[in-house]
């Protein structure tokens, strides 16, 4: 059962992928607890071994998963997993939770059951904690709050306190070491920084000196970017920080404390993954909604396919659910029989993998999706679709790519789509970019290998379309470009394309679609089909004034001059151990998903993406590799 889910169907996805039928044995359900010794070994090996004991770049292994607490491991298995679990008693998923993890109970633990629920009082802060009082919330300050700066999504830092020509004195000040598979994008405001883990846990640190202010650990695995913002009619609270998590809810807690304000469930769906961040936007939460069923779907007894995307707004005080609007009208109907005789849905799929933009001349949120499950036709997959801020209502819809029906497994699983589609999603927030004649376009990328630029004046209508890579379902545009006055740059992906892949960032003048340059990632060390070795830049890229900010998976952290491409700054974060917090060796390592952010004169980036570390990247084997990477000029 692979609990380390990607956060969409990415470059690492298929290193992530759960572990379905095909390695799963039958398991017998227990109705009274029986020993963890003997039960958990039994269950691990009928239920989990066939997979993480052969890990390969599809699987983690066990040594991987073991790094996660027990509680994750037991919430993975009756949330985002529930598939792979079905049958287990909650004893057994207790068994199987505490036999994997390292961090289980030593014999003799007067409380074993705490670790089920623990008060956040009870959990190790991971970091020294910090001495005296925090300094007090001022939102006017300095910031990087949520997926992008601003709402635009553009991922540019006007003002970062950094000048471009400090950048190549940048040098490691910090690095906090902790939990979880993968964690999501720091949010800064002023001296306090905030970032979540898929451990469950969120953190609220000092943003110059890694310091942990206190931590709060969520029902369930937690990725998205937080955001902050002023709360009104909460009796002692004046900030809140909200974020979703894997109980298929969004999540406000006190920014100042920590402390638990409201939690809502947003989505009732089997195998939804709260992955793309919720953005904050004048009182108004909105939290998109994606689904795990391209790999549920491997098993052939799963009922293929009910789930549709959508993105969900809610009161940012109360909690309540505003409206909720799904990326087609169209709801699953029984269609087909699939190729072993059972009932088949559709349409299914168009999960918003990534942060809602906001338009606020238009009253309008710009959303991308991801492709369909099922060949029943989706009329909002592989689309940009404009939402109304206020009601939710559709207000045009351009789908870039038609009938892209994708299950993982496919020819040989019964619910393989006929035919089979690419799997080329848009897995990116949308730009919204004003150009200097004050007309807005919107800049979105795709798995293909294609960047466009669309009229929101016209429906969406493209204006120009660059086609920058083949592509391929683990290529092309993956988590995001970033756009400063007048260009946009690209990092391209294309791990395991075999046609040409061309992995690299782009520069292409927004005006007009020309393509500036193009920095090809350096030629790789291993085999391409390690992915762990890839150049590939698939991590969302960061801009500055005359800078953009790549990483790769190889886990090189670059610095691009925006001029003409040439790499002006480069950090191996897996070439070995740097100190954490605590003053321990600690190792990056795979960098993907969640970009970089920079504020006053920092920056800090995630490196070890799915627990890869130095070693694993060259061979599969090592170290546990987990990191938020703070960096400043000569590390003052």
């Amino acid at each position: 059962m692979d609990i380390s889910r990607a956060s969409k169907w990415s470059p690492l996805l298929l290193a992530l992928v759960a572990c379905v039928a095909p390695c799963a044995a039958p398991a017998t359900a227990a109705d009274d607890p029986v020993p963890v010794s003997s039960t958990g070994k039994m269950l691990y090996e009928q239920r989990c071994a066939g997979c993480h004991d052969r890990a390969s770049d599809r699987t983690p292994s066990r040594d991987i998963l073991a790094h996660n607490p027990p509680a994750f491991i037991f919430n993975a298995m009756r949330e985002v997993m529930a598939p792979m679990a079905a049958g287990l008693s909650g004893d057994e998923m207790k068994a199987i939770a505490l036999y994997l993890s390292a961090a289980a109970p030593i014999p003799g633990d007067p409380n074993p059951n705490a670790i089920w629920g623990p008060s956040s009082a009870q959990m190790p802060l991971d970091g020294p904690k910090c001495e005296g009082p925090p300094p007090p919330i001022d939102l006017s300050d300095r910031q990087w709050n949520g997926w992008s700066p601003r709402p635009d999504n553009a991922r540019y830092q006007r003002d970062p306190g950094l000048p471009a020509a400090d950048v190549p004195r940048l040098k490691v000040k910090w690095a906090f070491h902790y939990p979880g598979s993968k964690n999501g994008q720091a949010t800064v405001i002023g001296d306090r920084l905030y970032v979540t883990s898929m451990s469950g846990a969120v953190y609220a640190l000092d943003a110059r000196s890694g310091c942990v202010y206190w931590r709060f650990d969520s029902l369930a695995a937690t990725r998205s970017s937080v955001s902050i913002g002023p709360i009104t009619n909460r009796p002692g609270h004046r900030h809140a920080l909200y974020f979703s998590d894997w109980t298929r809810s969004a999540v406000a807690i006190d920014a100042e404390t920590g402390e638990p304000i409201w939690r809502t469930t947003v989505d009732d769906s089997s195998g939804v993954q709260m992955t793309g961040s919720p953005t904050l936007y004048d009182g108004v939460l909105l939290v998109p909604i994606s689904t795990g069923n391209e790999a549920f779907a491997q098993n052939d007894d799963y009922v293929c396919c009910k789930f549709i995307g959508s993105l969900v707004a809610l009161d940012a005080n109360s909690g309540e659910i505003l409206w909720k609007t799904y990326t087609t009208d169209k709801k699953p109907e029984p269609y087909r029989l699939n190729a072993k005789g059972k009932q088949m849905w559709g349409p299914s799929g168009g999960s918003i993998w990534s942060a809602p933009t906001i338009d606020p001349a238009r009253g309008l949120i710009y959303v991308a999706t991801s492709n369909s499950h099922t060949d029943a036709f989706h009329d909002g997959a592989d689309s940009v679709i404009a939402m109304d801020f206020k009601t939710g209502a559709i207000r045009w819809k351009n789908q870039l790519l038609k009938d892209d029906n994708y299950i993982i497994g496919c020819p040989a699983a019964a619910n393989c789509p006929r035919p089979v589609g690419p799997d080329f999603a848009l897995g990116d927030s949308v730009i919204l970019h004003t150009l200097k004649d004050d007309r807005q376009v919107l800049i979105a990328g795709q798995k293909s290998g294609d960047v466009y630029a669309l009229d929101p004046d016209a429906d969406g209508k493209i204006i120009w379309r660059r086609r920058l890579s083949n592509g391929s379902a683990l290529g092309g545009v993956e988590f995001g470009s970033a756009a400063d006055d007048d260009n946009v740059y690209v990092g391209i992906s294309d791990v395991v394309n075999f046609r040409d892949p061309k992995p690299g960032l782009t520069a292409i003048r927004i005006a007009d679609g020309t393509i500036l340059w193009n920095t090809p990632a350096p030629k790789m060390p291993c085999r391409w089909t390690n992915v762990f070795c890839s150049g590939a830049i698939s991590m969302a890229v960061t801009a500055i004034p005359g800078v953009a900010f790549a990483a790769s998976m190889d886990g090189h952290f670059r610095a691009y001059a925006t001029t003409d491409g040439n790499v002006i700054w480069d950090y191996n974060t897996a070439a070995g151990p740097v100190n954490d917090v605590l003053g321990r060796p600690a190792y990056g390592g795979v960098m993907d998903a969640a970009g970089p952010t920079i504020v006053n004169g920092m920056v800090y980036v995630h490196s070890g993406y799915a627990g890869r570390s130095t070693a694993n990247i060259y061979d599969l084997k090592g170290r546990e590799g987990n990191l938020l990477i703070a960096f400043s000029v000569d590390g003052q």
